[in-house]
């Protein structure tokens, strides 16, 4: 269990001490009048990068035979340039290497998780499922807070290269846990056919008419994930703004909100990964969605410290239930033989709703403060927009129907 989750917390430190706490400053140092569209856009574009990547690579693993096995070559390889991309960010000069970086890095860190997260599928039973996805989703957690956290305190003492340091430690960490304690079959066996390399597009197809659960899953992930990121990407700028506190204390309480959110996470994660084994993931996640727009909705009315703690606790339990319940609910829909190439495209879900979330933040926030004469007005209607999608994607799980033996794991042989 350890080893095929142990990587969630490294990309949790790797992602979180990027963004906002890396990025965010390099942004402010490059683009200070355009600050959320700056980091918007860059953002959304290494998310088509991502949104690319994932099914491309997944296909590809579910078809390798070497003597590492399907998923080890590319979460090696995906893992060391991780680590050097951080570097790249820290240290570029100007704005435009700075995206360069980023493109580099989630062109990285999207070439392992397809074969990384595949290894659910390939090596965890069907009963055992919500839990091993609740204990992915409290190392996610662990590795917000950890990151987010350093990041936070680290870059508001100027330190970004100590920054980068923290993700590559925690990126040799996970790499050293997986490879050591859940390294990938390779005596798996396909028929001749099978093996022969697919074009690269033939890696986004679904039969979404034979699968609608799964096209369903696909919605609601993308909705819910939308409007996490949107407070995730702009909550920097909004306690500048909108607080008016200055950088290097808004970097300070969001390294204190990253502890909270994470600890809410974290005491939920596992706990609802064991009962989505015994109730059903549906149920979790319609209630995830909810209480999640809660936490924004309370980020809209309560406009002081106090208030954004309260919030991210809200939409902190949210995320950690949703965490552990649909990555169940979606470890159960993809089909024996093609879990890579599944989960990758399934990832275009949470690719896509970032990428909503950062173009949308992006191109809404700084406009409409300026027609409005306002720093209040961009973010109360994003923030708006992402409390209306979870919501939507609360309606959305509701009309997704499964067999009973699928609707969590009431026996061994079930989810």
């Amino acid at each position: 269990m350890v080893g095929v989750t142990a990587l969630a917390f490294a990309l949790g430190v790797s992602i979180n001490v990027l963004e906002p706490a890396v990025l965010g400053h390099k942004i402010l140092l490059f683009a200070p009048d355009w600050k959320n569209t700056a980091l918007g856009l860059a953002t959304f574009a290494g998310l088509v990068v991502a949104a690319l990547v994932q099914p491309i690579v997944g296909a590809r693993s579910d078809r390798t035979r070497s003597r590492w096995g399907q998923r080890v070559p590319y979460i090696l390889g995906g893992g060391l340039f991780v680590i050097l991309s951080h570097f790249g960010i820290v240290l570029a000069p100007s704005l435009s290497l700075v995206i360069i970086g980023l493109l580099a890095l989630q062109l990285a860190s999207n070439a392992l998780q397809s074969p990384w997260q595949a290894l659910i599928p390939d090596r965890v039973p069907n009963h055992q499922r919500g839990l091993a996805s609740g204990l992915k989703a409290s190392f996610d957690i662990v590795g917000f807070v950890v990151g987010r956290y350093a990041g936070g305190q680290l870059v508001s003492q100027g330190n970004l290269t100590g920054a980068a340091s923290v993700a590559a430690v925690a990126i040799g960490l996970g790499l050293a846990l997986t490879l050591a304690l859940a390294p990938s079959r390779s005596n798996l066996t396909l028929p001749g056919s099978a093996h022969r390399i697919l074009p690269w597009w033939a890696a986004f197809r679904i039969r979404w008419r034979q699968r609608p659960a799964f096209g369903l899953w696909f919605i609601n992930r993308a909705l819910f994930w939308s409007a996490v990121i949107t407070v995730n990407t702009f909550v920097l700028y909004y306690l500048m703004d909108v607080l008016q506190l200055p950088e290097p204390g808004a970097q300070r309480i969001v390294g204190q909100l990253g502890v909270v959110l994470g600890v809410a996470v974290l005491l939920v994660a596992l706990p609802a990964g064991w009962v989505a084994d015994r109730v059903g993931r549906r149920p979790l996640i319609v209630f995830a969605c909810m209480l999640a727009s809660g936490g924004v909705l309370a980020l809209l009315v309560l406009r002081t410290p106090l208030g954004v703690t309260l919030a991210g606790t809200l939409l902190g339990i949210g995320t950690g239930v949703f965490l552990s319940a649909s990555w169940a609910l979606v470890t159960d829909l993809v089909p024996s033989g093609q879990a890579a190439r599944y989960l990758g495209v399934a990832n275009v879900a949470s690719a896509g709703g970032s990428a909503l979330a950062r173009a949308g933040g992006g191109l809404l926030i700084d406009p409409i403060n300026r027609w409005a004469g306002s720093l209040v007005a961009g973010y109360a209607v994003v923030f708006g927009l992402a409390c209306l999608a979870l919501l939507v994607s609360a309606a959305v799980m509701l009309r997704l129907k499964m067999p009973v033996s699928n609707e969590g794991a009431r026996s061994p042989t079930g989810s």
